[in-house]
């Protein structure tokens, strides 16, 4: 309904307006193109908004994940579907690949001429099909981009069937900038350039998806609609609000920056960020007024009016080590290195380590325990180790298991939410809610232990159990906060 009104409101129908809008920021670190998404880039880019069932008419709605971003060589695009009956077929190039599960992403580089556009159009197993629609191309109907890369979860199979394991299938795609260099104002772009686009995902054999990011208003059923493109705009850094602040934290700086404070800072400071008899500690869990890396610059390079905070002549590149060393303090599971193999990681969270018979990420899994879509970006790295593998001596607040039986007969075990000297209000192991009057219960029992496992590093091997972090430690995910 609330995509009707907006349809109704905005004079983008008639192609005057985009519906809807991304902000493309520059990667923070170096992409490997290997359907993995498992860099820092990744974690820290916005995910567009989420993607409309324009002609919705049965079937499961099943999510898409999209995220670009850009340097100086390259335009960034993945796409992480959820899908449960994965299929394709089509190997041959140009193929007719929108018979199987695919995606597409449809990219016009002037806004003052937006059907002026490229596809690039791929299946699971990486079999693609291109297109240039512009005024100036006087080829055949397809079309060959340079220097292209990309890879597909199941990329390079001969054919992919539906099987019940099917959860999910990643595209991960690098465009050089030098393909637009016709139609774009500027290859590679400059920060505040605008472009449009849309992103389409269509296909399947069993329960087909059709889905973009943008909105396709009318009667026309077809993704080829440029006057529908929403608008991306290419800027220098994340200033989305709730964006992260910190850039992943260099692990040799920080090392330099820990030896210079201790011989610098620690007059005021505590030994190795701890409180001080004259300054607070630097790495408490607490809110500091000065959190980005040039606040903190500035607040060691040139001191702080008003405090006991002096400047300092510290050479320039000694004061970034201390900042360095600051942030790592302060670095949560997202913002360091993890060794491990993060794909091996999502495997065992689905699969041997049963994580989502109680936890959910990005809306899969159970509801029972924390939703896990952000832990890396809240916890600390030997946080998230110690929640596996060292025992609580109580369960949370909000977490403790409880075991019922109403008169009636009825077995209900789960957490407890909320309660009083009446009732309780109870989150089932059946991921129900049960309000339960005390009146009505034969028994109730408080259950000591948290019904979260703490002996991970018995249940998997020492490599899975480092798997399995480096995959939590990925799970970054940032909500623009109103």
């Amino acid at each position: 309904m609330r995509y009707l009104i907006a349809f109704l409101a905005c004079p983008w129908l008639v192609g005057q307006n985009p519906a809807v809008e991304y902000r493309i920021q520059r990667a923070t670190s170096t992409i490997k193109i290997d359907a993995v998404l498992d860099e820092a880039a990744w974690a820290a880019a916005q995910p567009t908004s989420d993607f409309i069932f324009n002609w919705f008419s049965a079937g499961e709605k099943e999510a898409t994940e999209a995220k670009l971003l850009w340097d100086d060589e390259n335009l960034y695009v993945s796409w992480r579907c959820q899908d449960r009956h994965i299929s394709a077929y089509v190997t041959e190039r140009h193929g007719p690949v929108s018979r199987d599960d695919c995606v597409e992403i449809f990219i016009s580089p002037d806004p003052r001429k937006v059907t002026n556009y490229y596809t690039w159009e791929i299946n699971p197993i990486g079999t693609m099909l291109n297109r240039c629609r512009t005024d100036w191309w006087k080829g055949p109907p397809t079309w060959e981009p340079e220097q292209l890369r990309y890879r597909t979860t199941f990329h390079g199979l001969a054919k992919k069937d539906e099987e019940s394991t099917d959860r999910e299938w990643i595209v991960e795609l690098a465009i050089p900038f030098k393909n637009f260099i016709r139609d774009a104002a500027n290859t590679p772009p400059h920060p505040g350039d605008e472009w449009r686009l849309n992103l389409m995902r269509t296909g399947g054999k069993t329960n087909a998806q059709q889905s973009t990011w943008s909105p396709i208003a009318g009667d026309k059923r077809s993704f080829h609609t440029p006057e529908n493109f929403g608008k991306v705009v290419f800027i220098a850094q994340n200033t989305q609000r709730g964006a992260r602040a910190r850039a992943p934290i260099d692990p040799q700086q920080a090392e330099k920056g820990h030896a210079q404070y201790n011989r610098s800072c620690t007059i005021c400071h505590g030994v190795n960020g701890a409180a001080g008899d004259r300054a607070p500690a630097l790495g408490a869990q607490r809110r500091y007024l000065r959190t980005s890396a040039s606040d903190l610059y500035d607040a060691i390079k040139n001191g702080i009016k008003g405090t006991l905070m002096p400047a300092t002549p510290m050479p320039d590149a000694e004061v970034w080590n201390i900042v360095a060393y600051i942030n790592s303090l302060r670095a949560t599971a997202a913002d360091v290195p993890v060794a491990g193999d993060a794909a091996n990681g999502r495997t065992i969270f689905h699969g041997k380590g049963a994580c989502t018979q109680c936890h959910m990420i990005r809306g899969r899994g159970g509801l029972v325990g924390p939703d896990l879509s952000s832990i890396g970006a809240q916890r600390k790295l030997e946080d998230i180790r110690e929640s596996l593998v060292v025992p609580k001596p109580l369960p949370p607040r909000g977490y403790q298991p409880i075991s019922a039986k109403t008169k009636a007969g009825e077995q209900i075990r789960g957490v407890v939410k909320n309660e009083n000297n009446f009732s309780l209000q109870v989150l089932g192991l059946d991921d129900k809610l049960h309000l339960l009057q005390r009146d009505q219960l034969a028994s109730l029992t408080y259950e000591p232990q948290s019904l979260m496992p703490s002996n991970y590093d018995k249940l998997l091997t020492a490599n899975e159990l480092q798997d399995l972090l480096a995959f939590l430690s990925k799970q970054a995910r940032v909500r623009e906060t109103k």
